[in-house]
């Protein structure tokens, strides 16, 4: 991978802009609790103050972006992010202790600080805090409207947490097959997917433009996250982790179908610790595969396709900020 490219510092720059407003909400109702004092008050600070501060809002920046392209106002979006941003959290927090997380983005956990115990009472708080403002929220639209996102989030609920139990069995598996992985990854892509909905929802979109933007929303997070995978191979600390507590980084798991490959990099992978040297080493070979290749050409017809779908629907307005978003996801693989 290249040095980070202009055109992911624009969308940096689009995300920051529509989400910050719904990230800044989050982080206030959670320093704002009305319970003072206790270590368990100490790890929700720390997750507002360290792991939200500066953190990329791209959740609540879907549900603003798919309002206004339909058509909405896109501070009707605000509350709503920031509800959505909470249950996040909590999902993550939850899922470093699964990962045995200590660090992430260069920044401590709360299960790396405070530990499992407190790590769950802090996601289990945060994921009530989030509800309630969801609930909040909904209770102002109209019926139809608010049974369907309340719906939705129940069942990205159930999906994510059948991926995530999936993936449990997943670990340390040598031979997993890409396809399997993969799987996964789709079910996880169930995030962004109700969030982009959420977004045309409130934004009074109708179905045919909902589901253009969730199927949008769920390619999204399928290319972000294989991103994040390539990424997860050249930063030392995060593969190390994936190395002794998950499933090895998808690139990786494409090049082991090479015999070859899969003899010159088994050695190290079957080290209880890798060097940073054999790291970059193997990092080269595994980029340079057939099979990495071919992952990289699959990308790239998903996100063509991708811009193909959404300039045939009659009606969507500024799809310009959707269509780079989506195509910096690849740019520099």
């Amino acid at each position: 991978m290249n040095d980070e490219s202009e055109l992911m510092e624009t969308v940096k720059n689009i995300i920051e802009k529509r989400g910050k407003e719904a990230l800044e909400k989050a982080r206030k109702e959670i320093l704002g609790l009305p319970y003072k004092g206790g270590i368990v008050q100490e790890a929700l600070r720390h997750f507002a103050r360290v792991t939200l501060r500066g953190a990329l809002p791209v959740f609540p920046a879907l549900i603003s972006l798919s309002c206004e392209v339909v058509g909405g106002k896109t501070e009707k979006t605000v509350s709503t992010g920031a509800a959505m941003t909470l249950l996040a959290g909590a999902a993550d927090v939850h899922d470093d202790i699964i990962d045995q997380s200590v660090t992430k983005n260069s920044k401590v956990t709360v299960f790396g600080k405070f530990g499992k115990d407190i790590t769950i009472l802090t996601g289990d708080i945060l994921l009530l805090q989030g509800l309630m403002l969801l609930h909040e929220e909904c209770e102002s639209l109209p019926k139809e409207q608010r049974e369907t996102i309340l719906y939705m989030v129940r069942r990205a609920s159930y999906e994510i947490s059948h991926a995530e139990a999936l993936e449990t069995r997943l670990r340390k598996k040598r031979d997993l097959q890409p396809q399997e992985y993969l799987e996964i990854i789709k079910m996880k892509a169930v995030v962004p997917d109700v969030h982009a909905r959420i977004g045309a929802i409130l934004g009074n979109g109708d179905t045919e433009k909902i589901e253009a933007l969730g199927h949008y929303g769920r390619t999204f997070g399928i290319l972000s996250t294989i991103r994040e995978e390539f990424i997860d191979l050249l930063e030392y600390p995060e593969f190390q982790n994936r190395l002794s507590n998950e499933c090895l980084p998808l690139p990786i798991i494409y090049a082991l179908q090479n015999p070859e490959i899969e003899t010159m990099i088994s050695p190290i992978l079957e080290s209880k610790k890798v060097d940073k040297r054999s790291l970059i080493e193997m990092a080269k070979t595994v980029f340079d595969s057939e099979e990495v290749q071919e992952l990289k050409k699959e990308m790239d017809f998903m996100v063509r396709e991708e811009n193909k779908r959404l300039n045939s629907i009659k009606g969507l307005r500024i799809l310009a900020e959707l269509q780079i978003m989506i195509k910096a996801l690849i740019e520099d693989l």
